[in-house]
């Protein structure tokens, strides 16, 4: 039987950049986000993860617009080192779905939406708090 060695070595490459990407240390706030579940009101997810720190809503375009006609709020959360926490919202304002925000990189910013999505400006800030 003839072994693919460049297949095998190729799963052992991938193999290594996926466990250094994911060095198994989560964030504080990744650990809170694992207790989220669906149908959480928006209220209860901002008690358990405090406010957000970006919005994506219906009309927005870009990298961050919402992908899904079925999502009407997309809160994310800043999360040092990690991707940002994200929780999906339908029309009642109820949890369909969440990244955790898992992949960690010591020392990143990783997928940040810009400034123009921030809680802080007013369009948005009533769905953050």
């Amino acid at each position: 039987m003839k072994r693919n060695y460049y297949g095998i070595l190729a799963i052992s490459v991938i193999t290594l950049l996926f466990s250094s990407a994911f060095s198994g240390k989560i964030s504080q706030l990744s650990k809170k986000a694992s207790q989220l579940t669906m149908g959480m009101s928006r209220e209860a997810v901002i008690h358990l993860l405090g406010p957000a720190t970006w919005a994506s809503i219906p009309s927005d375009k870009g990298e961050f617009a919402i992908p899904d006609p079925g999502i009407k709020l997309e809160l994310y959360w800043r999360n040092p080192g990690c991707v940002p926490v994200v929780v999906d919202f339908d029309s009642n304002l109820r949890v369909i779905g969440w990244d955790e925000g898992r992949v960690c990189i010591e020392g990143a910013h990783l997928s940040e939406p810009s400034e123009e999505y921030s809680c802080s400006k007013p369009d948005r800030s009533r769905f953050c708090k």
